[in-house]
């Protein structure tokens, strides 16, 4: 049963790489990201509920980062597709790591905040795909993919709680 959280955890990783590179790309998140991290969810806590914690403790914090994300979305701070995908990763990482979520994400999110400032300013790119992100900034706009920042956020509070550690062993485990 191991083998079908490590493959949902597999499944999340690769989505939130795509919500990269599609934020990057068109400052967009597809809703459809969101949704199969969720749908992600239920199977592999199904299969080894022992992996996270509580039920209880995991919607908790998709209802803390549903109200941080709501705010967020409501001033302008962020779009919509990012608050959904950063709801749903809070389903993931649960209470124990959401401290570790919402500081990296602080942290990354900074980070991509400034690289948009150096972009903005030294106009590295000639010919920027239309409507990227980095059109918009060399335009002048203040555009920041923060699904890139919720992505490593919420990779690094799972590897901070070790479950992503748990599920590379199961893996080589498999392998081995």
């Amino acid at each position: 049963m191991m083998i079908i959280t490590a493959f949902m955890t597999l499944i999340v990783f690769v989505v939130t790489l795509l919500s990269c590179v599609s934020d990057v790309r068109s400052l967009r998140i597809p809703n459809w990201h969101s949704l199969v991290i969720l749908g992600c969810f239920i199977p592999a806590w199904l299969a080894t509920p022992g992996a996270f914690d509580g039920l209880p403790q995991h919607a908790a914090a998709m209802g803390v980062m549903f109200v941080v994300g709501y705010l967020m979305f409501s001033l302008g701070l962020m779009g919509g597709g990012d608050s959904k995908l950063a709801t749903v990763l809070g389903l993931w990482v649960g209470l124990n790591g959401l401290a570790p979520f919402i500081l990296s994400m602080a942290i990354a999110g900074g980070v991509v905040g400034l690289v948009s400032i150096i972009i903005s300013k030294k106009k590295f790119f000639k010919n920027p795909l239309p409507g990227s992100w980095i059109e918009q900034v060399q335009a002048g706009r203040n555009a920041i993919p923060y699904g890139v920042a919720i992505s490593i956020g919420a990779w690094a509070a799972l590897s901070h709680t070790g479950f992503l550690h748990h599920q590379l062993d199961e893996v080589f485990n498999i392998i081995t």
